[in-house]
């Protein structure tokens, strides 16, 4: 499994390395204050129990590749908990494009559709989020450029994951997120 990189600090240098559209990112962004590790519901198999946030240190996530249809690009963000002990994930991510000098590229994703149920991720286990674009030429309204880095805070995070990227191809101005769904 390739590693992702941290992109370097707008007005900094430093050039990332390895990484590819689908491989899991593990790099994490060095800004913003740690993030609190506050309890969270998440529902099991047996009922509601209380199970901690997912912090971001504890995550790594993965790319799909596009899935296109009727006018319409979808791609599958994946978080697996890296971590020895279960944790819960709920609402939306943060999702940006970013170039490699740490610009962004466009606006980062809405939400798209309910805010969902808190998901319990065990050891090893997965969560995702659907990434939606239109795709070329369904729209008057151009593509954006190509990204180097897809930057995604997980829900209640204050810190980012890094994926060395250049997906998603955003066209039309649509560019949203679901909330996070188990799987």
């Amino acid at each position: 499994m390739a590693g992702g990189t941290t992109p370097p600090a707008p007005g900094t240098s430093g050039e990332p390395t390895a990484g590819s559209p689908s491989a899991s990112a593990t790099g994490r962004a060095p800004s913003g204050p740690s993030e609190p590790a506050g309890p969270s519901a998440a529902s099991g198999a047996g009922g509601a129990s209380a199970v901690r946030r997912c912090a971001a240190e504890t995550l790594t996530m993965s790319l799909s590749p596009a899935d296109a249809g009727a006018g319409q690009v979808y791609y599958r963000l994946t978080f697996t908990n890296t971590s020895e002990e279960a944790c819960a994930l709920k609402g939306y991510p943060g999702v940006s494009l970013i170039r490699r000098d740490g610009s962004a590229v466009g606006v980062p994703a809405t939400h798209e559709g309910s805010a969902g149920t808190s998901t319990a991720l065990g050891p090893g286990k997965t969560a995702g989020v659907t990434l939606h674009t239109n795709n070329r030429g369904v729209s008057d309204s151009s593509c954006w450029g190509r990204p180097d880095y897809l930057k995604v805070y997980p829900p209640g995070s204050t810190r980012a994951l890094t994926l060395r990227t250049t997906d998603p191809l955003v066209c039309g101005d649509r560019f949203t997120t679901t909330a996070v769904a188990g799987g």
